[in-house]
């Protein structure tokens, strides 16, 4: 295990727990739909689910496999960043098949369908660049929540979740604060101008990602 390439294939093996949590979930949700004046959730939401378990379980699972099986520090951390953005593309891609297919016939049917392509308002720019879009905000996502995952058990850890819990709590309730949240949500959803919710998605992802070499350097195995 040698190679960021090799890195990526394990990490695509070994997350059978990801794959079948999220095709329980999914299997589940086609079961349910369909019926007329029924339909609220789309299916292809629940294709979204899988890179975020994956970014849970690859930290938490393969890390230490990885390193038993001789791959270095540096690689595992390289490898991350690419298993997402590769898993972030294809489920983004099915999750577009489904939404002008599938959701399309399930509308003429049934009353209203809830579609995070439509809720995020990526769709007003085209199938491709909705792909973009949902490509770079699931990888984004990834990344914060590979490198949150990794944090915990160390002190640092507690702190990243007691700041969250702080940030949820305190910019809420404060008009400002509240606003300045809301600025970052658009920025990284709901912007008009698709070019900069990518943007915003790429650089606030690689700076969640970069936080994760700390805790990876010091990672026992």
């Amino acid at each position: 295990m040698n190679s960021i390439k090799g890195i990526v294939k394990l990490n695509l093996r070994q997350s059978k727990t990801a794959y079948l949590i999220s095709a329980i979930l999914f299997m589940t949700a086609l079961a349910s739909n369909g019926a007329e004046g029924n339909e609220s959730l789309s299916v292809g939401n629940y294709l979204i689910l899988l890179p975020l378990f994956m970014a849970i379980f690859i930290p938490a699972q393969n890390f230490t496999r990885t390193m038993n099986l001789g791959g270095k520090r540096i690689d595992f951390f390289k490898s991350g960043a690419l298993t997402y953005l590769l898993v972030s593309a294809v489920c983004s891609a099915a999750f577009m098949i489904l939404t002008l297919t599938l959701d399309r016939y399930l509308l003429s049917r049934t009353d209203w369908c809830i579609n995070l392509y439509d809720v995020f308002g990526f769709t007003q720019n085209g199938a491709i660049v909705a792909f973009l879009q949902m490509t770079v905000f699931l990888w984004m996502f990834c990344c914060f929540l590979h490198t949150l995952t990794l944090l915990q058990g160390r002190w640092y850890g507690w702190a990243a979740n007691v700041l969250i819990v702080a940030i949820i709590s305190v910019f809420t309730p404060i008009a400002p604060l509240r606003a300045a949240l809301a600025w970052f949500f658009n920025m990284i959803i709901f912007h008009d101008a698709a070019t900069i919710q990518i943007l915003s998605c790429l650089i606030v992802g690689v700076a969640l990602y970069a936080a994760s070499l700390v805790p990876i350097k010091r990672k026992l195995i």
